[in-house]
This record gives C-alpha cells, sequence and structure tokens, in this order.
C-alpha cells in the first residue's frame, strides 16, 4: 500500500502554488466519478487498493454508503509525486460532487473552489442531461474541464462492439463534449479548451477495474488495445483475467497527469477566473492580488460549504488572496460583522488536520465563525473599503417540494427546529417556516430525494421525526396589470396610490439567477438591470426590493419617506406576499409600483397596524382587478430508454398534464424525450413510466420555471390546498 504522506510535506508543497492542482470529479449520476475517487485515494495512501472501486471513501455519510450516490461535496488534499519525470511533487486538491440532480446546487458551490474539472462519461450512456448540466456550470465558473470516457469495459464485455463501433462511440462522445464547450465557454477559452484524444486530455478507461490510459500512455505501453479487449472477451471473464490491466494502466496515472499538464495551476487560473467570478474593480488594489494569487496580499477568502458538527460551525473556502492563520480577525462581507478564525485545518477525507498556515490558491477548512453561511465573503479586517462580495453562485435548483414535519414527541420540537436551522446553513436549497394559519413545520426542497434525506439527516442527529407526502409548492400571481388604485387608512390621515403588473420572463430570469444584492454600489446595480430586465428607468432609478419569491417594490412618490417608514413598509410587503388570496400560498413575480403615498397624523405605536390595512386592501384590489391565477412548478424531464418503448412512454405525459418538448432517436441504443411536467405528478409518472418500461427507462428532473395551472384543473387543486390549510370555509 502506498505511504500516506506526512502533513508537513504537503504544507510545504502548499507553498509552491505553480505545483498546487484544484480540480473536481462532475458529471451524470451513476457515471463513476466516487469509484473514480477512490483509485486516486488508494495511491494517496488513504485507501487499500484492495478496496478502491467499492468503498466510496468520499461518500462519508451513511446515507450516501447505503444509496451509492453521492449527496455533497466533499474534499481531500493528495501529494503527488510520481507524475512527470523530472519533476517536484504536486499538490492535488481533489473535490467529489454529486451526480444526483437534487443535489446540483451542491456542485454549483463546489466548483467555486476548483479551477479544474474531469468530466466522467459513462461509454455506454454517453453525454446525456446532468453531464451537460456540470459541463455548463463549470464553464460559467470558468473552470476548465477535461474528458474521464469510463466503463469502456462495458462496450467490449456486454454491447460487444467492434473495434470501429467503439471509435464511433468515443467520437461521438468527444464532439458532444466539444460541442458544449463551444456553446457555453467565453472566447478564446470555447476554442482553447476542446478536447481531443492526440491533444491527451481525454482518458479512456474503467474506474470499476482500476484502468486507464491516455493515447500518450497507450502508445508508450507494450500493451494495445487488442489485449485488453482479449482479456473481457474470455467466456468466462473473471477479475483475474482483467487483473493486470491495473498494473500496465494504473488509472491514477493517467487521470491525475492528465490534471497535471492539461489543468491549470492557481495562479494561471486566477488570471482569467477572478474577472468571472468577482464584480469589483479588477485593477483595485485588492483586485490585482487576487489576480495574481498573492500569498502576502489581505487575506480574501470565499466560502463554498458551511457544516455543523460537535465544534461548531466548519466552514470550506478557497483563499485567493493572502494567508489563513488561526486567531485572527476577519470581516464577513455579507453579514457586515467582524469575527474572528479560531483554527484552521485542511481536509483529509472524513479528517481535518489542523495547521498553522494555508496560503492563497489552497483550500481551507475554518473553525470558530459563529455567524456564516455558505456563499460568504472573507476579506482582512484591515481592507474592507474596497472589497465587495463575490458574485453570488447561480444555483440551478429551487425549492419545489414541500412536506410537514413533526417530532415524535412534541418535547422535542424546539431542538427539531434547531437541528433544521443548522440544515439550513449547510444547504441554502432548503427552506423552513411555519404556517402561521395550523402550525404545520413545512420542510422545501429540490425534490422527493432532497427531502427524505434531510428527515434522515435529523433524525441521525437525534431527533425522530415524521414526514407528510410530499407536495408541490404553489404560487400565485395575475395574469394582467391593474388600475391605479387609491385607499385611505383606517384613521383617514394616510393615502396610498399603486399598481400591479405581471413581471415579464426576463425579469423574472435574472432575479432568479442573481443575488442582486451583491452588485454594489447602486450605480452599478442600476447598470446591470438596465442591461439585464426589462425594467423601464424610472422604474430602476426607484427600484426598493425583489424578495425570493421575485416580487418587485418600486417606490415613485413624490414624498422622501426616512428609513423607518420604508423598513416599516418592507416589512409590510414580506408579510402580505406571504399569503396569496386565493389558497394562501406565497405571491410571485408581481411589480408592485407605488406612486403616491402621504403619511400625516400617525404616531410610530399605530403605523405598522395604519399602513398595513391600507396596503393589504390596495394590493388585495389589485389582484383582483388583474385576474389571480394559481402558478406551479414544472419540471424539465429528461427520459432516456431503449427505443423499443418510445410508443409507450409517448401516450404517458398526457395522462399526467406534462408536454413533449422533443423526441431524439438518433442515438444508436437508446431515445431521448424531453418533457415539460407539473412537479404535482412527478412522482405518480415515475411510478408508471418504470411499470410501462420494465425498469428500463433512466429519468432526470430538473426545475423549468413556474407556470400556471390550468384552468380546468385549477379549481379541484385550489379547493384541496384551502382543505389541507384549514381554510375552506
Amino acid at each position: 500500500m502506498p505511504r500516506r504522506k506526512e502533513i508537513s510535506e504537503i504544507l510545504n508543497l502548499m507553498e509552491k502554488t505553480q505545483n498546487i492542482r484544484n480540480f473536481g470529479l462532475v458529471g451524470h449520476i451513476d457515471h463513476g466519478k466516487t469509484t473514480l475517487s477512490d483509485s486516486l485515494l488508494s495511491e494517496a495512501g488513504f485507501l487499500s487498493p484492495d478496496l478502491a472501486g467499492e468503498a466510496r471513501a468520499l461518500d462519508f455519510l451513511e446515507e450516501e454508503q447505503r444509496r451509492g450516490i453521492t449527496m455533497k461535496s466533499a474534499n481531500i488534499s493528495l501529494y503527488y509525486e510520481k507524475s512527470l519525470e523530472d519533476h517536484d511533487p504536486f499538490l492535488i486538491n481533489l473535490v467529489d460532487t454529486p451526480g444526483h440532480l437534487d443535489f446540483s446546487g451542491k456542485v454549483a458551490r463546489a466548483l467555486r473552489l476548483v479551477d479544474g474539472v474531469v468530466v466522467v462519461v459513462d461509454a455506454v450512456e454517453e453525454v446525456i442531461t446532468q453531464s451537460e448540466t456540470v459541463i455548463k456550470q463549470a464553464l460559467q465558473e470558468g473552470v476548465k474541464p477535461v474528458l474521464f470516457i469510463n466503463k469502456v469495459d462495458r462496450l467490449i464485455r456486454e454491447l460487444k462492439l467492434s473495434d470501429e463501433e467503439i471509435k464511433k462511440k468515443y467520437i461521438r462522445i468527444i464532439k458532444s463534449f466539444n460541442t458544449l464547450i463551444e456553446r457555453y465557454a467565453e472566447h478564446p477559452f470555447n476554442k482553447k479548451w476542446k478536447v481531443s484524444p492526440l491533444s491527451g486530455n481525454v482518458a479512456f478507461g474503467s474506474a470499476l477495474h482500476k484502468w486507464a490510459f491516455t493515447l500518450k500512455i497507450l502508445e508508450k505501453s507494450d500493451l494495445k488495445f487488442k489485449d485488453i479487449r482479449e482479456r473481457y472477451n474470455k467466456e468466462t471473464y473473471t477479475k483475474e483475467t482483467y487483473a493486470d490491466l491495473a498494473i500496465y494502466f494504473p488509472i491514477h496515472k493517467a487521470i491525475l497527469e492528465m490534471v497535471i499538464e492539461h489543468l491549470p495551476n492557481p495562479i494561471n487560473a486566477q488570471k482569467y477566473r477572478i474577472e468571472k467570478i468577482w464584480d469589483g474593480d479588477i485593477n483595485s488594489e485588492l483586485g490585482k492580488t487576487m489576480v495574481n494569487c498573492d500569498p502576502h496580499g489581505p487575506l480574501i477568502v470565499c466560502l463554498s460549504k458551511v457544516q455543523v458538527d460537535k465544534h461548531g460551525l466548519i466552514s470550506t473556502g478557497r483563499i485567493f488572496s493572502g494567508s489563513c492563520t488561526n486567531k485572527r480577525e476577519i470581516f464577513l462581507l455579507n453579514e457586515n460583522k467582524y469575527e474572528r478564525i479560531q483554527r484552521i485545518a485542511i481536509f483529509m477525507g472524513q479528517r481535518r488536520e489542523q495547521v498553522d498556515k494555508i496560503p492563497a490558491g489552497n483550500i481551507v477548512a475554518i473553525e470558530g465563525l459563529k455567524n456564516i453561511k455558505s456563499g460568504e465573503t472573507i476579506i482582512d479586517s484591515n481592507s474592507i473599503d474596497e472589497m465587495v462580495p463575490f458574485e453570488s453562485v447561480k444555483y440551478v435548483t429551487t425549492p419545489v417540494i414541500t412536506a410537514s414535519l413533526e417530532p415524535e414527541y412534541l418535547r422535542d420540537l424546539d431542538k427539531m427546529k434547531e437541528l433544521i436551522e443548522n440544515l439550513l446553513i449547510e444547504d441554502p436549497n432548503l427552506k423552513f417556516e411555519i404556517n402561521e394559519e395550523n402550525g404545520e413545520n413545512l420542510l422545501s426542497g429540490t425534490g422527493p430525494l432532497h427531502l427524505e434525506v434531510s428527515a434522515e439527516e435529523i433524525r441521525k442527529r437525534g431527533v425522530n421525526v415524521s414526514v407528510s407526502e410530499p407536495r408541490a409548492v404553489f404560487k400565485e400571481s395575475c395574469r394582467y396589470s391593474s388600475s391605479m388604485i387609491s385607499t385611505i387608512s383606517p384613521n383617514n390621515h394616510c393615502t396610498l396610490e399603486l399598481k400591479l403588473e405581471r413581471l415579464d420572463s426576463k425579469t423574472v430570469r435574472f432575479f432568479q439567477n442573481i443575488d442582486y444584492k451583491t452588485i454594489k454600489p447602486f450605480s452599478t446595480l442600476k447598470e446591470v438591470l438596465k442591461e439585464k430586465t426589462n425594467l423601464t428607468d424610472i422604474e430602476i432609478e426607484n427600484f426598493w426590493k425583489c424578495d425570493e419569491d421575485q416580487n418587485i417594490l418600486i417606490y415613485q412618490g413624490n414624498l422622501k419617506l426616512e428609513d423607518f417608514y420604508m423598513n416599516t413598509i418592507l416589512e409590510i410587503f414580506e408579510k402580505i406576499h406571504l399569503n396569496g388570496p386565493i389558497c394562501g400560498e406565497k405571491l410571485t413575480e408581481i411589480k408592485i409600483i407605488i406612486s403616491d403615498l402621504k403619511i400625516e397624523n400617525v404616531n410610530e405605536d399605530n403605523i405598522f397596524s395604519e399602513l398595513s390595512a391600507m396596503f393589504y386592501e390596495a394590493i388585495k384590489k389589485g389582484l383582483s382587478e388583474a385576474e389571480l391565477i394559481l402558478m406551479e412548478p414544472i419540471y424539465h424531464t429528461i427520459i432516456q430508454l431503449p427505443q423499443e418503448y418510445i410508443k409507450i412512454a409517448t401516450t404517458l405525459p398526457l395522462k399526467y398534464s406534462a408536454k413533449i418538448k422533443s423526441i431524439d432517436q438518433e442515438k444508436e441504443y437508446q431515445a431521448i424525450i424531453e418533457l415539460l411536467l407539473p412537479v404535482r405528478n412527478s412522482i405518480k409518472f415515475a411510478e408508471d413510466i418504470r411499470s410501462a418500461t420494465s425498469g428500463k427507462a433512466f429519468w432526470q428532473n430538473e426545475f423549468y420555471a413556474f407556470m400556471e395551472v390550468p384552468i380546468h384543473e385549477s379549481k379541484q387543486i385550489i379547493d384541496n390546498l384551502r382543505f389541507v390549510k384549514g381554510i375552506s370555509w
């Protein structure tokens, strides 16, 4: 078994930034990412070579081990010295990421840590739905991809393809991969980052059987592809017949040498990545120190993940400038608070090794911060003025499924809420709220698996909970615009004029994908809104707020409001949007324009109730006039299945109010059907498609948009929602 390196050797390498590679493993569910990471860990001495491919060492949640899929991103530092001849050793920081779309928000956050990715693609299934999603995410983060075509053994032993057929498959996979780079990477990287076997940035192999090669490795080897074929062609092949392939073509050699030769070190990567992921002035002193990955500059850390353990909150981040040390005072930009780092460490899989100093270009684990959330920016306490937060990671998921949680014993209610609050810190894609009408504890997530895993995590942390059947998250909106609505307060001293409009799709998409609060100062935000939305110049000038459900508040009144009144109105606005008139669901995609507001003769004790009554009446009138509608979340569902099941599969969508977007029958072994499927029907649809295809269909659901519930179904759904909430009478 290879010798595990001492921490001192890894710390020495951390100072040699040109010898660091921060990379991730990404790809579709079950394409072999975690199996590949096991083989890399065995090379570093963290895992017995006999267990590599089976141990799932980076899947250290029990639930991950049980299900055989990765749910959280995990990382580890590897010392690699067998790479290039006559070269110093390399420090490779490896991040393994989830492949299931319910957890793709965790992929987005993990990508902020790395400069390159190895995209793992199943040779049989080729580049499919989640492969495309993660490649797009990586390129949007300025992360360079290389390609590993996995499960090559299956082409020989299961599909029994000829050499020519295998070659055609390779060409098709590489062409699909390069098409995505051409489509999603910015110039000049959409040309420079394309892959080819001749360039050495494509590897082929079997992660399960622990062998892989690049073209260069194959050319230097005594074995050729026909020898690999012979080992799998035997009628009764066993582990022994192909075991020597891992000796001739050790998988860690192919993958890690591809990483070292073709993925950038932090110094080179930050030269082009900082401008892409940070909205500040690239020519400022702070901008320059990050672009140059300067270990002597002010400390700047972008945090991608926060976990709760017995020591408190553990934050994982990438150091873009300066050096991180123990007992150091820092400033949290988003929270606007000073704090002190207590301890720092490097990740070694399930363990953390305490260290004294970690320089720029590395990944750090920070202990002791109390007011911390994923996506926070840490800055040296002496360099606050110039700094702006890192651009918000664009999560590709949004909570669309909700369930009611109840503790087994009422005495555990507060403990359950505390555990849920911890989960919210760790996972920004979860939402928790208490229904004011009936006291339900509602946990919302991106899919049934997301909620199931979260509930199991609560049980593991000490509170048994019962979970209701998951249901879709509905919202309420309006179809048209209202006229100008005028109201007067109960004491007859305050007046209000406002108008409601349905927000257009371009503006909705912007606020869904961007955390506008990170764009500072306001003059910069105005320019961005002008370019990226359909808001008018007057609306942008008077923009107040957009909430998490894409409702916008604009104030165009002549009266300049004091902060107290402005904050009171924002608080009222927040409460009103939580409880729509149709069935108590949240309002969404509504633009509220206040054209006039007069506040007279109201003391501060009564101002909230007076303004609340006035705003409630005006918004209710406006919604009624603009025609209320019920909105539901829609999945973009991609189904892969054998060609012979297409006919039966295309008859099912109509039964579940789904619309077929496209049918692709060009692939040799499978067809691909794309649907727009209501989330409320997704569980029963999954059962039906599984049954109709004898379990041979594979599908993934990704949030698409909120859309209006069909009129012929809306009354029944509204009645059911009102009944569940106890507001049916």
